[in-house]
C-alpha cells in the first residue's frame, strides 16, 4: 500500500448519542433567469501571457490578501467536459488564449463492433431528463475508468498494458457494458448508450457558465485517482488514498477504518498544529460529515469543533468569521445537491423494448446550480472589516472525479504519493485521472482567465502549505503546482462589478417541510454516495456486516442510531 510520510496524529473516540431527532427542512425554489458573462481577454498558461505564479512569501508581488480565507466546494462524479466542455466557441476565447473544450475539436467514440460512431453532443429531450442524465449512472470504479480511458477490457482491471496510450475512446464501450450489468444483459439502444457522449450547454448550467467566465476557469484540472469518490477526496485532503483505488472493494467498507489504513495526516492536522483556523461545513440534516468519517483516525478529535452546518456558514460569510480554510460538503443523503447522476433499477419496457429505470434516486444538476449560487452571493456580499470579506476570500469550485461521465483529455502522469508499494488492484498511483471542471473566483482574478497549466487535488494542498509555510503532506502534493496564477489583477475587483447570479428553477416534489421519515418519502431511493457515506457510519459505529440503507427510511434510522451527536452543529 502506498502510505503518507508523516505519522498519523493519536486517535480519540467521538461522542455518540441516541437520541432522536425529527429532520425538517424548507424547500426553497427559485426563479429562472440568465446571467450575461462579460468579455475581456486574461490567459494564463498560454505562451503569449505566462506570468511567474505568485508565492505568499513574497508578499511585495502579491495582491494583498487575496487569499486569506479560502473556501471549497466540491460536487459529485461531472467530467470537464459534461459541464464546461462547450463553455467558449472558437471566436469567444479571448486573444492571446487557448481553452481546451468541445467546440475546439471534433469528438467521438466508436460503437463496439460496428463501423458506427457516437460524437460528443449537448444533451437533448425533456428539461427534467436532460437535468438528470445521464441515465443510468455510468461506471466510476478503477477498471470501469480503465476502459474509458485505455479501451481495455480484460481480466485484469482492464488495466492498460505498460507503455501503452490512453485514447479516450472507451467511453461508449463501457456505458453499454454498465448497462447490461444493470439491465441483467438487456443491451441498450443507439439512445440510450448515446448518453455516454453528452453534456451541458452553458444556458442549461448558467451558474457555472457564468462564473467561469466572470473569473478563472482550469480547462486542466485532474482527478487524483482515475477511480472513484473516496479514493479522490482523500487524495484532495490528505494527498494519498492510503493505496485504495475503490470506495469498498473486498474488504468493505471497514478497510477506511482498519489499523494502519485510515491514518495518513490531512491538511486539516497541518492547519491545526499551526494554529490556522479551518472548519468542514455540512448539511444540518444529514448529521454526518463525509470528510469527518473518511478520515476518522486523523480528524475525529476535531469532530465537535471544527465541523458545523450550512447554517453556520453562511452566518459566518456575512459576520466576517470564516476561517483561513472552509470546505463545504454538498447535501449527499436526503435530497441530494451533489450533482451525482441518478442510479435506479432497469427494467424491460412495457412493448419488451428498450428499457427503463426505475426506483432511481433523486437527481438533479440544477440543485447543484442553487448551491453554488448561494454560496458565491454569501462570499460577494460578505462585507465585514475587518474579517472575512469579498476581497479577501476565494472560493474555489470542483468536482471528486468525472464518474463516467465523457472527457476527451488524456490524463496525464502523475508523482505516487508514498513509498513506491503498488495499491489496490496493482495500481502504482502513477497517473492521474479525468478532468473535472474547476473554478476560481477571487477579487484578484481577471474575467476570461482560461489556465491551461495541469492541476490536480493536490494543489490545493501544495496552495495551503506554501501559503502558510507548512510542510507538504506527500510527494505528491510537494511536487503539485499551486493555484497563485490565478491571481492576475494588481488591484482588486470590487463586488460591484461582479455578476449577479440566477440559477434555473429547481423543482421539488415536496410543499413547505420536508421529512424523510414521512410516509410519502420513506421509499424513496439513495444515490451512490449517500449509501457510501451510511457504509462508512455503519462499519465504524455499527454491524459492518449489515446491508448498506438504501432508502430514505432505512437512512433517516441509521443516521439517527448511529451518527446523532458526532458532529457539532452551530455555534
Amino acid at each position: 500500500m502506498t502510505s503518507a510520510e508523516t505519522p498519523p496524529d493519536p486517535e480519540t473516540e467521538g461522542n455518540r448519542s441516541a437520541s432522536r431527532r425529527t429532520f425538517l427542512r424548507t424547500v426553497g425554489i427559485v426563479a429562472a433567469g440568465t446571467a450575461a458573462a462579460g468579455i475581456g481577454a486574461v490567459a494564463v498558461g498560454s505562451a503569449a501571457n505566462q506570468q511567474p505564479s505568485l508565492r505568499f512569501d513574497d508578499r511585495a508581488e502579491r495582491p494583498t490578501g487575496a487569499f486569506d480565507h479560502v473556501v471549497v466546494v466540491m460536487f459529485e462524479n461531472r467530467s470537464f467536459d459534461n459541464v464546461l466542455g462547450w463553455l467558449y466557441r472558437p471566436d469567444e476565447v479571448p486573444a492571446g488564449s487557448t481553452f481546451d473544450g468541445l467546440h475546439q475539436g471534433t469528438y467521438a467514440n466508436p460503437v463496439p463492433g460496428t463501423t458506427q460512431t457516437v460524437p460528443a453532443h449537448v444533451y437533448t429531450g425533456a428539461t427534467d431528463y436532460i437535468m438528470s442524465s445521464p441515465i443510468p449512472d455510468p461506471g466510476e470504479a478503477y477498471p470501469h475508468v480503465n476502459t474509458q480511458v485505455f479501451g481495455t477490457v480484460n481480466s485484469s482491471f482492464n488495466a492498460p498494458a505498460p507503455g501503452q496510450n490512453p485514447t479516450m475512446a472507451g467511453f461508449v464501450e463501457d456505458y453499454i457494458i454498465n448497462f447490461e450489468r444493470l439491465s441483467k444483459g438487456i443491451a441498450p439502444t443507439r439512445e440510450e448508450y448515446s448518453v455516454a457522449m453528452g453534456g451541458f450547454s452553458p444556458a442549461m448550467l448558467p451558474v457555472f457558465s457564468t462564473l467561469a467566465k466572470e473569473f478563472a476557469v482550469f480547462d486542466h484540472w485532474h482527478a487524483g485517482v482515475p477511480s472513484q469518490t473516496f479514493c479522490n477526496r482523500s487524495f484532495f485532503h490528505a494527498s494519498t488514498s492510503n493505496g485504495f483505488v475503490t470506495n469498498r472493494g473486498n474488504g468493505g467498507y471497514g478497510k477506511w477504518f482498519d489499523a494502519g489504513q485510515s491514518n495518513a495526516v490531512t491538511i486539516f492536522n497541518r492547519l491545526e498544529d499551526d494554529g490556522i483556523p479551518w472548519r468542514v461545513y455540512c448539511d444540518a440534516d444529514q448529521l454526518i460529515s463525509l470528510t469527518g468519517v473518511l478520515h476518522a483516525s486523523t480528524t475525529r478529535k476535531y469532530w465537535k469543533t471544527n465541523f458545523r452546518t450550512m447554517e453556520q456558514f453562511y452566518r459566518d460569510a456575512e459576520s466576517g468569521d470564516l476561517p483561513a480554510y472552509s470546505f463545504v460538503e454538498p447535501r449527499m443523503i436526503f435530497n441530494h445537491n451533489d450533482m451525482h447522476p441518478p442510479y435506479g433499477d432497469l427494467r424491460v419496457g412495457n412493448n419488451g423494448e428498450g428499457v427503463t429505470v426505475t426506483n432511481s434516486a433523486v437527481s438533479d444538476v440544477r440543485a447543484g446550480e442553487l448551491l453554488l449560487h448561494e454560496l458565491y452571493t454569501a462570499i460577494r456580499t460578505s462585507a465585514k472589516t475587518p474579517g472575512s470579506n469579498a476581497l479577501n476570500t476565494a472560493l474555489l469550485v470542483t468536482f471528486d472525479e468525472h464518474g463516467g461521465t465523457y472527457d476527451h483529455v488524456a490524463p496525464p502522469a502523475a508523482t505516487p504519493p508514498g513509498d513506491g508499494k503498488r495499491g489496490e488492484m496493482d495500481f502504482a498511483f502513477d497517473r492521474l485521472g479525468c478532468r473535472v471542471p474547476a473554478i476560481l473566483i477571487s477579487a484578484y482574478t481577471a474575467k476570461n482567465t482560461i489556465i491551461n497549466e495541469t492541476k490536480h487535488h493536490g494543489s490545493l494542498i501544495a496552495t495551503l502549505t506554501r501559503q502558510h509555510g507548512l510542510s507538504p503532506l506527500t510527494h505528491r502534493d510537494k511536487d503539485a503546482p499551486d493555484l497563485f496564477d490565478a491571481l492576475n489583477l494588481a488591484t482588486a475587483r470590487p463586488p460591484t462589478q461582479w455578476p449577479t447570479t440566477s440559477p434555473a428553477y429547481v423543482p421539488t416534489d415536496t410543499d413547505g417541510e420536508f421529512a424523510p421519515n414521512a410516509e410519502p418519502n420513506k421509499a424513496k431511493k439513495l444515490s451512490n454516495p449517500a449509501k457510501g457515506l451510511l457504509g462508512l457510519l455503519i462499519a465504524e459505529f455499527g454491524d459492518p456486516t449489515a446491508p448498506v440503507p438504501d432508502s430514505y427510511e432505512d437512512a433517516f434510522e441509521a443516521l439517527t442510531e448511529y451518527g446523532q451527536g458526532l458532529f457539532g452543529t452551530t455555534d
